[in-house]
């Protein structure tokens, strides 16, 4: 017979009262999703392989239980755990695994266990005690979990029922102390067979259902920090729990924030709406998938934007290389290479200056995202200066405009990695084109801007724009050590694949099928194009 025993979750108190408390941090009716979490069955996979671990040490010293109850009228009966006398580890199963609609479920099977026990029984004959083996075989224990949003913002894995189907238990009684009690057998065997779940519940809840609730789902749905952009992970509706994984829908956008807000839930709203993020029904064979839209990384990239990060200056006071301010000069010595050599007339009209540019975005950044590529396109406006002294002494240096032009560039994200939960990427101008060109100085026109903004994009830009994307951070879903990641540009979207390991498991190298590249030495990052 299988009986359950219920436990009131703290926080989740139910799973309609849980859905119905992440409500409240629901997005409005109608948006798409920023990105999408999935855990997969390779993941519960290896949660069961870690529970099992985890039953097999604590099954090795105590099963920990208290029980008592009045038998009869006048003859009280308790039994209380002393030390686990046999435990069958050999034919002990574990599995973990999402079922439809319900939750997390975890069975432990083929329990087969002996428990030395202390009896007592008080009677108006007197007071009986002694030492008594409690046996069990072939048991399956099963856990059932919900994870919902408790009260402080956090997604929380709880327990909601423990089912014993315990077979063949049995108290094996001394001859002498089942003399003394025999006229009360019967009713403590029934007694136990009432109680098995409450012999066995407690200590599999106290040692597995902590480990599960801090090793998933442990993670805030409010907003990481990421220097001064944090990305939302608010859900758009409760978590999903499939048969064979579990998916939940983040609103995803990066929003830029001084503080954050007592509720650690603020819903910054951007410019534009997320369109549809198409996820494939098909898991892509790893523990954890991340599918992030262009959306959620075109939000960020317009905070980032509006944070002035894709605006420029290069200049003597904005570099601080001597290297770099000889080169802006419109004089220079000798055979040294400078603006003024480059451009002739430019040191004919502004004699002994310093060359000053400027540029800064006319709108915000746009992503567009193919198999195999991120591409950023960026609209700016160039101005370009030269400082010169005044003839006025008292007047100090001047600034002259002498071009305007406007510039198209275009950005790659390139060898994207994704370690500890953070997703970084280098920015690389690829190209950029120049159009509208308005120059005050004869001789300055489209083809020498190209070539003086080529120039310092190599000695400047170039390796200032690489750091920009200092990584994006995710929710830890899955609080165990990565193995192996795989980031992938697919059509509208970009897609994070990962595997886990514990312990020794994570010693060996990932398995062929695991890591894809039989020949990479890294094993945390890998890039595939699609």
């Amino acid at each position: 017979m299988i009986r359950s025993l219920l436990f009131v979750a703290g926080a989740l108190y139910t799973a309609v009262d849980a859905q119905s408390l992440a409500n409240s941090f629901f997005a409005e009716t109608g948006t798409h999703a920023g990105f999408v979490t999935r855990l997969n069955d390779k993941g519960f996979d290896l949660v069961g392989e870690y529970l099992r671990e985890r039953a097999l040490k604590f099954m090795q010293n105590e099963l920990t239980f208290n029980l008592s109850a009045v038998l009869t009228e006048n003859v009280h009966f308790s039994l209380v755990s002393n030390r686990i006398a046999r435990f069958d580890e050999a034919s002990f199963k574990s599995k973990f695994s999402s079922q439809n609609g319900k939750g997390f479920i975890w069975t432990g099977s083929g329990l087969n266990a002996t428990v030395t026990a202390v009896y007592r029984v008080d009677s108006p004959a007197g007071q009986a005690t002694g030492h008594v083996p409690l046996s069990f075989d072939n048991t399956v224990v099963e856990l059932l979990l919900w994870t919902g949003v408790n009260a402080d913002g956090h997604l929380k894995t709880d327990l909601v029922t423990c089912k014993v189907a315990a077979n063949n238990v049995r108290l094996q009684f001394a001859a002498s102390d089942a003399e003394a009690i025999s006229p009360y057998l019967p009713h403590i065997s029934h007694f136990i067979t009432e109680r098995i779940e409450q012999t066995i519940c407690p200590s599999f809840h106290s040692e597995l259902v902590p480990v599960i609730s801090n090793r998933m789902l442990n993670t805030p749905l409010s907003a990481a920090l990421f220097d001064q952009y944090f990305l939302n992970y608010g859900l758009l509706g409760p978590v999903t729990f499939g048969d064979s994984s579990l998916v939940m829908k983040h609103r995803g956008n990066a929003f830029g924030i001084l503080r954050q807000g007592r509720t650690r839930l603020n819903d910054f709203r951007l410019p534009f709406r997320s369109p549809a993020l198409e996820v494939p029904e098909t898991p892509s064979g790893h523990m954890l998938d991340f599918y992030m839209s262009n959306y959620t990384m075109s939000s960020l990239l317009f905070w980032m934007d509006q944070y002035r990060k894709f605006d420029y200056e290069i200049s003597k006071s904005a570099q601080n290389n001597s290297a770099i301010s000889g080169y802006l000069r419109t004089d220079c010595p000798g055979d040294d290479i400078c603006a003024g050599t480059l451009f002739p007339a430019l040191k004919e009209r502004f004699p002994n200056g310093l060359v000053m540019i400027k540029s800064h975005t006319v709108s915000y950044p746009r992503l567009i995202l193919t198999p195999g590529n991120a591409t950023v396109l960026i609209d700016t406006r160039c101005d370009a200066f030269v400082q010169v002294k005044d003839d006025d002494p008292k007047q100090g240096d001047r600034s002259r405009r002498f071009l305007t032009a406007s510039m198209a560039v275009e950005i790659k994200l390139e060898e994207p990695k994704f370690k500890d939960y953070v997703l970084s990427a280098k920015m690389h101008i690829e190209k950029f084109t120049i159009n509208e060109v308005a120059s005050l100085v004869e001789g300055i026109d489209k083809s020498s801007l190209e070539f003086l903004v080529n120039a310092l994009t190599e000695l400047i830009l170039q390796e200032e724009m690489a750091s920009k994307l200092k990584g994006v951070r995710m929710p830890i879903m899955f609080d165990f050590d990565q193995r192996w990641a795989e980031v992938a540009y697919e059509q509208d979207r970009i897609r994070i694949s990962a595997d886990y390991c514990y312990g020794a498991k994570c010693a060996a190298p990932p398995t062929l099928a695991e890591s894809k590249d039989a020949a990479s030495i890294d094993y945390y990052d890998s890039v595939k194009d699609a």
